[in-house]
């Protein structure tokens, strides 16, 4: 019994001076020579970093302190890839012959920063040159002549098959002060294989949208370094939608091609999640279902996203415009380019209609009821003037502004057709409308020989009309270039628009 003791301990002993004294005899050094500059050759990108542990407790594992990968080439100052720490977790019984097999990539607060490419640089990649400048470090990790190619018994170049992202940060730098920054990024991807789609999850935060969480398959492509997504599920807020497509240049410069699209989603998560990033007004409530289609293309640096949506006789609230059901659909399209505001950049066109509504907006209704009062309408009259059995608008945006080639309401008392514009950073109108009152409010409205001027064939008024200033409060004034054609003489002009103006009071 004692013997067995003594040996037991003997081995004990034996073992924990292995622990301690294995990281002493392997070649971290080698480790560096042969792994840096291969990285540096994928990646065209020059890479620096503090040291190189080796650890046995609890999992054997190299720890690589202080990442950094220079942004690329002609930047090497500027970081597109920082993390705290890196582990490599390695396989036991290969270490001790000298090999390193890594089972488990480990990335701890990694941080990526994306730079969105400038207009002059958006079409060229910004690794089109090749040079990587010396380290001017202490230690050069510099692309000297190519090293010699490791013997596969000493080093296993494999793609481990798991992968771990730990609070992760992506910073997105574009023209405005202040960065986009994604938090809390946290991945975690098993049985990873270059010969079969492999399962992954990954959750992220998003200003205003709280956590974002895609799940699904990918398919790596070794040869084009290419994932393509199978079975993907985006979910944000209470929206989940499938995703499908796939990223590829991965070692260089990715690019995407990804498609989020649903036949039937809920209008209000729509426009909440699209109204974080400028794409639709927060103010306005909006129930029902919808057709909706996301695609994302092009380079990481330079994205292009396209939005199109249908909508299926939703129910609609603006506080200062109308509300009513509504259908049609919306095209957006949105670059990604430096320079320029993201409002400007939009681009897009509509159709949509509304049936069954009214005006909301309280200073446009109270002018409205107050002019037709002025003209004899009644109550009922005056309350239906700011109603409508049809709105319909045709539209396309660019340069931050919409421009109405038809606008078009009719209600019992009135139609109204035109077009115009409207800035959307100012909120600005300049619309002119038509208004052609119903026969019998052209009745009650037609008094004296000045009422000529405005009818038509049909007898009915027509007023020539418009509408300029801030949308949540806009003036309403009588088109006098339309007067000055029509033959009214400067005098008649003069006390019209007078009387419009007080009708239309601000």
């Amino acid at each position: 019994m004692k013997k067995a003791l003594i040996a037991g301990a003997t081995v004990l002993a034996l073992v924990i001076a292995a622990v301690i004294s294995l990281p002493t005899f392997v070649d971290l050094g080698r480790f560096k020579r042969i792994y840096l500059p291969l990285i540096e050759e994928t990646l065209q990108r020059r890479v620096d970093l503090d040291e190189v542990r080796l650890s046995l407790v609890p999992r054997p594992s190299i720890r690589v302190s202080n990442l950094n990968i220079s942004a690329n080439s002609t930047s090497p100052a500027e970081s597109f890839f920082t993390a705290q720490e890196v582990q490599l977790r390695l396989k036991l019984w290969p270490l001790l012959s000298g090999r390193f097999e890594i089972t488990e990539f480990v990335l701890d607060k990694p941080v990526f920063t994306l730079q969105k490419a400038s207009k002059r640089s958006a079409s060229s990649s910004v690794l089109a040159d090749k040079q990587i400048p010396a380290n001017s470090g202490a230690e050069s990790n510099k692309l000297a002549p190519k090293p010699k190619q490791p013997d596969s018994a000493a080093i296993a170049l494999t793609i481990p098959r798991r992968l771990r992202i730990k609070n992760g940060q992506l910073n997105i730098i574009t023209a405005e002060p202040t960065p986009v920054r994604i938090n809390g990024i946290e991945l975690f991807m098993e049985e990873f294989s270059s010969e079969g789609p492999f399962p992954y999850r990954a959750t992220f935060n998003y200003p205003g949208l709280k956590t974002v969480t895609l799940a699904g398959q990918l398919d790596y492509q070794d040869e084009e370094t290419k994932l393509i997504l199978n079975d993907n599920h985006l979910t944000v807020r209470n929206l989940t939608l499938p995703l499908e497509g796939s990223i590829s240049n991965l070692a260089t410069g990715p690019r995407f091609n990804l498609v989020l699209a649903d036949e039937n989603v809920d209008a209000g998560t729509v426009m909440q999640i699209l109204a974080v990033f400028g794409l639709a007004p927060a103010e306005i409530d909006i129930s029902g279902p919808m057709g909706l289609r996301i695609a994302v293309s092009g380079p990481a640096s330079n994205l292009m996203t396209q939005i199109q949506s249908e909508f299926k006789n939703v129910r609609l609230y603006g506080k200062r415009a109308i509300k009513g059901n509504l259908n049609g659909a919306v095209t957006l399209r949105l670059g990604a380019g430096a320079g320029s505001e993201p409002i400007k950049q939009l681009q897009g066109n509509g159709k949509l209609s509304a049936r069954e509504g009214e005006l909301t907006n309280v200073d446009l209704i109270r002018k409205i009821q107050r002019a037709t009062g002025a003209i004899g309408f009644s109550e009922k009259q005056r309350r239906e003037s700011t109603t409508f059995r049809t709105l319909d608008t045709e539209f396309t945006l660019s340069n931050g502004v919409v421009d109405f080639s038809r606008i078009y309401l009719v209600n019992p008392q009135l139609e109204l057709k035109g077009g115009g514009t409207m800035t959307l950073a100012r909120q600005a109108l300049n619309i002119g409308i038509d208004a052609t009152l119903s026969a019998q409010a052209s009745g009650k409205a037609s008094r004296g020989r000045t009422s000529q001027l405005f009818k038509n064939q049909r007898g009915q008024l027509v007023v020539p009309l418009t509408v300029t200033g801030n949308a949540q409060n806009p003036a309403v004034d009588l088109d006098s270039g339309k007067l000055a054609r029509r033959g009214a003489p400067p005098s008649m002009e003069n006390s019209l628009t007078t009387f419009f103006r007080q009708l239309f009071r601000r």
